[in-house]
């Protein structure tokens, strides 16, 4: 009897340590924080007076094992991801984490320019590339580039923005090469890659060729009138773009925009002021009501099933039954325009 009860326990043991230390092929996602951005957004000479917050919402996520895969099937706020959907299998983590970085750096560059160009000053802007995010499995460009890379010419013509790398490709068929030129480390390099036919179609129902570049961002070299920091440490992605901006606003303005709210949100930034769509809004809306926000900015634009970040951050308020104010926004003068119309807290 004695040597049973060893034994069952030396399985159980067995099972845990098979649990935690087997890993499977998915990501768990969960709710993160909800971050105030006061003290990771500093601008020179700012504006103080700010009774509410601005915070940037996360979301956690991380390679699972047996354990955390089991967990995530019981628990209503934690989502299984294939990894193949999170990167490809031609990219490491050390790659993804680099891409999420870089990608970040890139959101808070619009970021910046977007509110100093609203809070009335001038920002003097030169596009000057397209930086390489992330690679089509089996395509030539991950033989020859590496994440970080900034393409400054194809064929010898000048490439400045993304879209110019993508316009440069027009017209040509699977199998002729193109000369790029790019710049890695401050190293101006060159090389020749032939072009593959791409998965899908373009606008007018025609196969594309392509490198194997999947979404490269701009890459911009600019001057603002005044010095900003921000201290975003390991957090990775585009999303917290909105809220980046209107936390800097806020501090290049005289009035407080938050009126003593708290103010949360999710959405990337674009150059035009347009607010785009990100993933894990569900986990977002559950961050922010833990920390008791009362209102929360998310994107309208629409996937290609007709949903949008609002509509799915508005059915997990419903299911977690928060007070928390859900808020569409389009653009980041909808979100000013909303935040001038409140009356402030209390009153």
């Amino acid at each position: 009897m004695k040597n049973k009860k060893i034994w069952g326990i030396a399985a159980a043991i067995f099972a845990v340590l098979i649990a935690i230390n087997i890993q499977v092929p998915y990501y768990i996602t969960t709710p993160g924080g909800a971050i105030s951005l006061h003290d990771m957004v500093v601008v020179e000479d700012a504006y103080e007076d700010e009774a509410g917050a601005f915070r940037l919402t996360t979301v956690r996520t991380g390679q699972t094992n047996v354990a955390g895969y089991l967990y995530a099937l019981i628990d209503p706020y934690a989502d299984l991801v294939e990894s193949s959907m999170v990167h490809s299998p031609h990219e490491s983590n050390q790659q993804y984490i680099r891409r999420q970085l870089e990608v970040m750096k890139a959101s808070q560059d619009t970021a910046k320019i977007v509110a100093f160009q609203r809070a009335g000053y001038d920002v003097k802007l030169q596009n000057s590339g397209a930086v390489v995010m992330q690679f089509i499995p089996d395509y030539p460009a991950e033989k020859v580039l590496e994440i970080g890379d900034t393409i400054v010419g194809v064929n010898g013509q000048p490439i400045d923005t993304a879209i110019a790398l993508i316009n440069s490709l027009k017209g040509k068929k699977p199998g002729d090469q193109v000369k790029l030129s790019y710049i890695r480390d401050g190293v101006k390099k060159e090389a020749v890659i032939d072009l593959k036919q791409l998965p899908g179609t373009d606008e007018k129902g025609e196969k594309k060729p392509g490198i194997g570049i999947a979404s490269p961002i701009t890459k911009r070299q600019f001057e603002l009138p005044k010095e900003v920091t921000i201290k975003s440490q390991d957090i990775g992605g585009p999303s917290a773009g909105l809220m980046f901006t209107l936390e800097m606003i806020n501090q290049l303005v005289p009035e407080d925009l938050t009126k003593g709210y708290d103010v949360a949100g999710t959405g990337t930034i674009n150059d035009d002021g347009t607010i785009g769509r990100i993933g894990g809004v569900h986990h977002k809306v559950v961050a922010a009501h833990k920390q008791n926000v009362d209102i929360f900015f998310a994107p309208v634009v629409k996937d290609e099933t007709g949903i949008s970040n609002y509509d799915q951050a508005v059915k997990r308020a419903q299911e977690i039954k928060t007070g928390m104010k859900i808020v569409p926004v389009n653009t980041i003068d909808e979100a000013l325009d909303y935040l001038e119309s409140l009356p402030p807290k209390g009153k």
